[in-house]
């Protein structure tokens, strides 16, 4: 009886370890990403290859994608073509993936194997399959043409569009916008249609024209509406940091069309029906607090790249030369007129907002002030203040799947 007993305690301990030991894959992926920036890039890729073959049908892209990154610096060819050969077979892997894994250098030492072209070929064509997109042409600045990519929903539309604003240090480009299709993914599934915005950006053109090109962008998708098979009064608009700054700028900007502008296009409104944003400039007159602005301190704009941005020019109609403005009054002026914080009126869109406590880039100060006045105007919102979040959407997950459930609310 004792040896019996014996028996079901040593087989109970084993089982009872067995399940300590055990780790999800989001376990297994918090462990590899430890080990990946201690750059001990053997054991995070075996620690992302243990997460990924618990999540046998759609595996986390990212998990992948820094798992096959980690074996090629590891120089195990192998292993890493083992965990990318199950990117063909993801129904969220995009275009951005694609290019992503293109680009970027920790993968140089796998791209002249054989398998190469072949894998990227089938990667492609089953992005192509999981979101078909089309590059529309929304308007031209200085012969320049102004695009956005234009995604379906992947089940039966509810006819209304969010437009995702492209722009992080007030500067856009298309590969960002690749880079945001995946993340649109909650709104697609949703019966939502999406828009990814490019705008002219820094360091050639910045901010006033920045919005004027949002602005642009939102009266073209309205115009528009029939063809796009869209509500024209039901449009969202949604931004990260310098994108949640420009998306707030068009959000509470006053309403005015021009009835008789040449281009019919611009003679609709730009205004929009709710908004979601992370971490966005609101003000940059007091940044951080009362008073603190970096608006005339260009060496402090070039060490943070954003001086094109805020190099202020205004057109000369007699000789056409763009002249920069240096005064500070002046710049001073623009500042304010380009911060949101200066523009809410009770008649704004609902606004959501998720910013984080660790954030050292955009200081959440920017976002409770902005908070603050929205609750004086009688504006509908929502602020999410998340502890140790940093400047990055990882850190706002799961919260920044409610803007999903914000705009059902709003774009009734």
């Amino acid at each position: 009886m004792n040896f019996l007993r014996s028996i079901s305690c040593l087989v109970l301990f084993i089982i009872v370890s067995n399940i300590v030991v055990a780790q999800t894959a989001d376990e297994w992926f918090v462990k590899a990403n430890d080990l990946y920036k201690d750059k001990n890039y053997a054991k995070a890729a075996s620690a992302y290859t243990e997460g990924i073959k618990l999540q046998t049908k759609n595996p986390n892209i990212d998990a992948v994608l820094r798992g096959a990154g980690a074996w090629s610096l590891s120089n195990n060819t192998d292993s890493a073509f083992y965990l990318l050969n199950w990117l063909p077979k993801s129904t969220v892997i995009s275009q951005g993936d694609l290019t992503f894994l293109k680009v970027n250098s920790v993968f140089a030492a796998i791209q002249s194997d054989a398998r190469w072209n072949s894998l990227t070929d089938k990667i492609a064509d089953k992005a192509a399959s999981n979101y078909p997109i089309k590059e529309i042409i929304y308007g031209r600045k200085d012969g320049l043409a102004l695009t956005m990519l234009h995604l379906n929903p992947s089940v039966k539309s509810n006819g209304k569009s969010i437009i995702r604003v492209i722009a992080g240090s007030w500067y856009s480009s298309y590969q960002s916008a690749e880079y945001s299709i995946r993340p649109s993914t909650m709104y697609l599934e949703r019966g939502y249609t999406v828009f990814l915005v490019i705008v002219g950006s820094n360091p050639r053109y910045p901010i006033p024209s920045q919005i004027d090109d949002i602005k642009r962008a939102v009266r073209y998708i309205r115009y528009n509406a029939a063809s796009l098979k869209i509500d024209p009064d039901h449009l969202g608009i949604e931004g990260s940091s310098a994108g949640g700054h420009l998306s707030l700028a068009v959000a509470t900007a006053d309403e005015s069309t021009n009835s008789k502008a040449i281009d019919p296009i611009d003679r609709v409104s730009a205004r929009v029906q709710a908004v979601t944003v992370l971490f966005p400039p609101t003000d940059v007159l007091n940044w951080g607090g009362p008073g603190i602005s970096f608006v005339n301190m260009k060496s402090i704009l070039l060490t943070n790249k954003i001086y094109g941005a805020l190099d202020f020019k205004e057109l000369d109609p007699f000789t056409m030369e763009l002249k920069v403005i240096s005064d500070s009054s002046t710049r001073n002026k623009i500042a304010k007129a380009i911060s949101p914080m200066y523009a809410i009126s009770s008649d704004d869109p609902p606004i959501f907002i998720i910013h984080g406590t660790a954030d050292l880039t955009v200081p959440i100060q920017q976002s409770i002030a902005f908070i603050e006045k929205l609750k004086e105007a009688g504006v509908p919102h929502n602020f999410i203040i998340k502890k140790g979040g940093g400047h990055n959407a990882n850190d706002m997950q799961p919260d920044m799947k409610q803007f999903v459930d914000w705009f059902d609310k709003y774009l009734k």
